[in-house]
């Protein structure tokens, strides 16, 4: 609930407005009340409230140099001013001072309620944008203030929960990414680092009689329908907010411990033990070892049936993705360190990134990392044939064409026969931009022209001649590459 401080010197009139507070505006709590300006100050700075309402004239300080005060103090408080009509000089002034309403004497409950009302709209946009804000420091390693995410994070109770689609986020091409956040609508406050992703921190109140897990399991049944696996991290038991911060930290190391490429997982914080990535160097400077000779003497089949070989023995293993990075990044190093022809570091990098994050399998992953390790003796071989701009259009063309069907790097490495990999080079070379970034660009664009042709199309039918059977997934996703929620733009249009 929202904290709202009255101040009036007249008891009666006081009384009136508290009244009409508690009657007509469930979303608001009194959480004081003062009789003069100096008064109302003072309890104002104790409690930092959502919204002062006060009258003009009042003893010791008038109600205009309390809001200016205020105002300049605390510039996230909203003021209302009462005044009657002989006082409407006095309203216009306490406007100029960053008063964010007035309302006329006698205070009627309609008009007192219509005022609230709008100024409501303006703290839930204050309280999105700041929640989104504190969510995504804390999600990005920063510092945050305890009584901050308590202020902003006002229920009692809350739940949390990591839902990742395939692979970890991308660590060393970033700008690849879209930043998601849920829309100011949404009951459920929603990030994700990439469109991959949704953290997820619900107010226990707000699940209505289901259980978390029956909700989060809701959830993870949905994003496996467009994903080949899911990973779900979550918090059975519920969480005060200044605990937001233990919590999300709590959930994302453990979604980096157990990931796995290909393998969808449900894990519940409760009964994990604490888990560490375990790294048996004698064992894994035997493998380097073995494979550094077979480097130097050029025995490319070899090298090949031994990643084989133990790829699948790593599968069986279940071995974590950060793991299979580590591994696969000191096989790389051998392999560019014999071979002089190898790929650029940079590229190499992103080319790896790439590998994990668009992988659905262990096999596929091999095949995206014999992709770049061998990459230096078929580049000619096939550059030739798809490395053109015109080659590349057609590709363009495709999606345009299918933009309304779930589409995915796989599909499109299937339907013109490349590898992950190349295909995902491609898109860099000829955009600058990753394959999901490109898709994600190219599906809003054709939402905002439906838009513009029909401003009185339902938010769903857009969502679905785009490509999202999730109508707020689309939302979010929407918000975040324009700025305006699906309903706004429409509104604006």
């Amino acid at each position: 609930m929202f904290k709202v401080i009255v101040v009036d010197d007249e008891p009666v009139a006081l009384q009136h407005i508290c009244s009409i507070i508690e009657k007509k505006c469930p979303d608001y709590e009194i959480a004081a009340t003062a009789e003069n300006g100096k008064e109302g100050l003072e309890k104002v700075r104790l409690i930092q409230p959502d919204l002062l309402i006060s009258d003009v004239k009042m003893p010791l300080m008038s109600g205009i140099d309390l809001v200016s005060r205020v105002k300049e103090e605390f510039p996230e408080i909203l003021s209302i001013i009462v005044s009657g009509y002989s006082e409407f000089e006095y309203a216009k002034a306490a406007l100029q001072s960053g008063v964010c309403d007035y309302i006329l004497k006698p205070v009627l409950p309609s008009a007192m309620k219509k005022t609230i009302d709008a100024v409501t709209e303006k703290i839930k946009k204050h309280y999105y944008q700041e929640r989104n804000n504190i969510i995504h420091l804390l999600c990005n390693g920063a510092e945050c203030e305890e009584n901050q995410i308590a202020h902003y994070f006002s229920y009692p109770e809350y739940y949390g929960a990591i839902v990742r689609k395939n692979g970890l986020p991308r660590r060393f091409s970033t700008a690849n990414s879209l930043e998601i956040f849920s829309d100011i609508n949404e009951i459920y406050t929603v990030y994700g680092r990439d469109e991959m992703e949704s953290l997820y921190i619900i107010p226990k109140e707000l699940l209505f009689g289901k259980t978390f897990e029956e909700y989060i399991t809701q959830v993870a049944d949905r994003e496996k329908s467009d994903s080949n696996y899911v990973t779900v991290v979550y918090q059975k038991n519920s969480f005060t907010a200044s605990d937001i911060k233990k919590y999300v930290k709590e959930l994302y190391r453990e979604l980096d411990t157990i990931s796995v490429v290909g393998y969808s997982q449900m894990v519940d914080m409760e009964y994990c033990e604490e888990k560490k990535i375990i790294f048996e160097h004698d064992s894994i400077h035997y493998v380097l070892n073995n494979f550094e000779h077979l480097l130097k003497d050029q025995q490319n089949d070899k090298i090949k049936k031994e990643l084989s070989r133990l790829f699948h023995v790593w599968e069986e293993e279940k071995k974590p993705q950060l793991w299979m990075e580590y591994m696969a990044r000191q096989i790389m190093y051998l392999v560019r360190k014999y071979n002089t022809d190898a790929i650029p570091l940079i590229e190499c990098e992103t080319m790896m990134e790439d590998a994990f994050f668009y992988a659905d399998s262990f096999t596929e992953l091999l095949e995206n990392l014999f992709d770049i390790m061998f990459k230096y003796i078929k580049e000619n071989d096939v550059s030739s044939k798809v490395d053109s701009p015109e080659f590349f259009q057609t590709i363009k063309d495709y999606l345009i064409k299918h933009l309304d069907e779930n589409m995915s790097l796989q599909v499109i490495c299937k339907k013109f026969a490349l590898s992950q990999t190349y295909l995902s080079k491609l898109f860099r070379k000829y955009e600058n931009q990753s394959f999901n970034r490109y898709l994600t660009e190219m599906r809003m664009e054709q939402a905002t022209r439906l838009m513009k042709e029909n401003p009185d199309i339902f938010v769903k039918d857009v969502a679905a001649m785009v490509g999202y059977n999730d109508q707020f997934y689309f939302s979010r996703i929407f918000r975040s590459y324009t700025g305006y929620s699906p309903t706004n733009y429409l509104e604006k249009l």
